[in-house]
């Protein structure tokens, strides 16, 4: 059988697989305890599986699976297909589970439905035999099954990523993070805020092509009776209808059924009863920004991305966003709310929260259901923190106000329970007016007949009513303000440890609360102008969604290319090279031409010169024509680190451009190579290396100095030995002395003529040895390597981490 990785739609099918079975799930997280077998039994089954396994009751009790797979790996050794024999080992000891790993006969798997839903998915026509067929072969496996249902789609021609959903024109993936579509056939991006206590949505056109400070900025989406925002709310009826935001709270609809609110929270089974309603909900959502949003959003040009609580982890975010696709939208990500609100606060430069961001910042939720801290700086990462003591608490204690002060109230409820929270929501309602403008009186009068047809209460009503000032009163009278006090202060000591806070941005629909940002800046010693709230506090999170998203989309991938490239940059020492070329070409062409003006100088001068003076002149010239190459050399090397990083440094600012908007303080690195040594180039080796050609070749040379002096004197034919004797006034010297002789000896115009001759015959052999004493100076020279290396590597860090920077609190 192929590997099941090679089967393209494996992660849809396993989905709709979990779909089609009552049994549990259990994984490596799974307690042993929870499936329920006896620990005797399945010890001896495993030691007739793996002979000379060690495994005790206290192996198994208590344990996780994947400690249980741990202990065996550890006493046999690694294997592939150790979890499949252990799942299959454990499965066959107990029953009423299943996983990747159980026998397809055990896993009580309702094909009908199977049929079903991989038809619906997937757009193909396939009956119940054709998957039942698997059954015949006693060793399939769930894994086995998702491969033979791959292998009937690709035989179908059926191709993942191209079919939609029947109605919605959704293109479905196989990923768990980003559905696979032709990105440039997208228009636009929808931010969907599903918060405890409200939701809204923004849109951002893509303008692929168009430069990112020409970008449009989010708008907001109308939700249905020209309001951007809708209560989190939702009812459903026992025929299936179902009603959200205000409408849920209707009074004929409150008769038929419950709402649900504030009922967002962590998934931890996707079946579970609380995710099938937010399923549910975000469905609705998705259908009402449809309808109200026909003109702009087509089947086809648009994807989505949604919000999560900043404290859920991967693992969580991932079955949020399964959620999401099972629920019909176009899902294409999810970001956490704290990041979204920062996008949304630099994006705005009144705010000035971009500065701060890099030095300590605080996202302030002040949600339905809980008040969220986020912390973050440059050098930490995202600290997190809720507390239960949401805004929904404030109605609450209206509407008890109301219930002490008018017992019509409490008759009410009793015969109207269901009616409740249609009471509730209009001390929400209340609220709201209050914090609207606080320095306004608000007045409410609830007629009971106005919604219910009951004699009981014909005349009935009763007020809420609150002077400026009154609601904050009362709240400080039951304590609620104190609670977000000591919320506030609990963060800051106990979760950051006293780190400090430049800037805060207030989100949420209760942070216009006018006691807010007082009590912030009272609690954290910040002063209230550093204090930011959006003008809209409950579009914040949706508009901030929708602005990531579009950021993500359009920078996708170049992070991964630009690490490829940075990575590449690095395994092939491309700037050392380059620098190292360039430095040691025109060191030796510089070096060279000293050489070469002070050897002709020595043959057209007028003044005798002795072999000495060539070569302490050479050695001179040199030492300069090096030096001035030297001070060339940072700059060489700026223009190598610029020529390698040109690529990178565009995709880097690109990046940067697109997250930093106005507000983040964040730069691109700037090249700076003063620090880098330059100085350990060992020059040394190179004059010593064109002194001692000269001397070596000088005893060469001597040949010829003396043939022309021996001409002079009619000595030709002479030995040169004899001849250097005669000449020197010597009659036995040692070759030493005869090399300091002519070493120092001056010579005429003839003599330096005959000397150049000498030189211009090895001169080719010169210049190899010039370029190649130069070249071990720079090239191989292991110090100046090293230290380039530490100081580009430097800079691809500064590159790396500015580009986090810009992504802020990137996912």
């Amino acid at each position: 059988m192929n590997n099941i990785s090679e089967n393209p739609f494996e992660e849809d099918i396993w989905q709709i697989i979990q779909q089609c079975t009552s049994y549990k799930f259990v994984n490596e997280n799974t307690n042993f305890d929870e499936i329920q077998a006896d620990a005797d039994f399945v010890i001896e089954r495993f030691k007739d599986f793996y002979k000379g396994l060690r495994l005790s009751l206290s192996d198994l009790k208590g344990k996780r699976i994947g400690e249980i797979i741990s202990t065996v790996e550890r006493q046999l050794g690694k294997d592939p297909d150790n979890k499949s024999h252990i799942y299959k080992t454990l499965r066959g000891c107990s029953i009423n589970w299943y996983n990747q790993y159980v026998y397809v006969s055990d896993a009580r798997i309702n094909f009908k439905l199977l049929t079903s839903l991989i038809n619906e998915r997937f757009g193909v026509s396939l009956i119940k035999k054709e998957l039942t067929g698997i059954t015949n072969y006693q060793f399939y496996d769930i894994n086995g099954l998702i491969y033979f249902i791959g292998k009937i789609l690709k035989e179908k021609k059926a191709k993942c990523n191209t079919h939609e959903t029947p109605g919605t024109g959704i293109p479905k993936s196989n990923t768990s993070s980003m559905i696979q579509v032709d990105k440039q056939k997208i228009e636009y991006i929808i931010g969907i805020d599903l918060g405890h206590g409200e939701t809204s949505a923004a849109v951002c056109p893509l303008q692929w092509n168009t430069p990112v400070e020409q970008l449009d900025p989010a708008k907001d989406l109308e939700m249905g009776g020209n309001k951007k925002v809708i209560p989190s709310a939702i009812t459903v009826l026992d025929n299936g209808t179902a009603y959200i935001g205000d409408s849920a709270f209707h009074p004929e609809i409150l008769k038929q059924a419950k709402v649900n609110v504030c009922f967002k929270k962590a998934p931890k089974d996707i079946h579970g009863e609380a995710e099938k309603l937010m399923i549910r909900y975000m469905q609705e959502v998705y259908r009402r920004i449809r309808e109200n949003n026909s003109a702009m959003l087509t089947d086809n040009n648009h994807l989505v991305y949604i919000a999560t609580p900043s404290g859920w982890d991967k693992a969580t975010q991932d079955l949020y966003l399964q959620m999401a696709k099972q629920a019909g939208l176009p899902i294409a990500g999810v970001t956490k709310e704290s990041r979204a609100a920062f996008v949304r606060a630099q994006h705005d430069v009144t705010s000035g929260i971009g500065k701060y961001i890099e030095k300590g910042a605080v996202v302030f939720d002040m949600g339905s259901s809980t008040l969220d801290f986020t912390y973050m700086n440059s050098s930490k990462k995202l600290i997190d923190h809720g507390y239960d003591c949401g805004a929904s608490f404030i109605e609450k204690t209206i509407f008890k106000q109301c219930e002490d002060k008018d017992a019509v109230i409490q008759r009410f409820e009793n015969k109207y329970p269901r009616l409740v929270p249609f009471l509730l929501f209009e001390a929400r309602k209340i609220k709201e007016q209050v914090y609207f403008d606080p320095s306004l009186k608000v007045r409410k009068t609830i007629n009971f007949e106005d919604f219910i047809d009951d004699e009981d209460f014909e005349d009935d009503r009763f007020k809420m009513m609150y002077q400026p000032g009154e609601l904050n009163s009362l709240l400080e009278q039951v304590g609620y303000i104190k609670d977000i006090e000591n919320a506030a202060r609990d963060f800051i000591s106990n979760h950051i440890n006293n780190a400090p806070i430049y800037g805060v941005f207030l989100t949420g629909g209760a942070s216009r609360m006018d006691f807010i940002k007082p009590l912030v800046s009272r609690c954290w010693n910040i002063p209230e102008s550093q204090i930011y709230r959006d003008q809209d506090p409950s579009l914040t999170i949706s508009q901030g969604v929708a602005e990531v998203a579009r950021m993500d989309l359009r920078t996708e991938g170049t992070e991964k290319n630009l690490n490829q490239a940075i990575q590449q940059i690095k395994s092939k020492d491309v700037i050392f090279t380059e620098f190292a070329e360039n430095l040691s070409g025109e060191l030796n062409q510089n070096v060279t031409s000293a050489v070469a003006d002070i050897i002709i100088l020595f043959k057209e001068d007028d003044t005798d010169w002795s072999l000495n003076d060539l070569q302490e002149i050479i050695t001179t010239d040199a030492e300069v024509a090096v030096s001035e190459v030297l001070q060339k050399a940072p700059n060489m090397l700026e223009s190598s680190i610029e020529k390698a990083l040109k690529d990178i440094k565009k995709q880097v600012e690109s990046i940067v451009a697109s997250y930093s908007s106005q507000g983040v303080n964040v730069k691109v690195p700037q090249i700076n190579v003063s620090h880098i040594d330059i100085d350990s180039i060992n020059i040394d080796s190179v004059i010593e290396s064109i002194s001692q050609k000269i001397e070596t070749e000088s005893s060469n040379w001597l040949q010829y100095v003396l043939v022309g002096v021996g001409a002079i004197f009619g000595l030709i034919g002479m030995g040169i030995g004899y001849l250097a004797g005669k000449f020197l006034g010597e009659k036995e010297l040692t070759e030493a002395e005869k090399r300091d002789k002519a070493m120092s000896k001056l010579l005429n115009s003839k003599e330096r003529a005959q000397v150049y001759d000498a030189i211009d015959e090895k001169w080719e052999d010169i210049k190899e040895d010039i370029h190649r004493s130069i070249y071990q100076s720079v090239v191989q020279n292991n110090k100046l390597h090293n230290t380039i290396n530490r100081a580009t590597n430097d800079i691809l860090v500064n590159y790396e981490k500015e580009l986090k920077k810009a992504r802020i609190l990137i996912d």
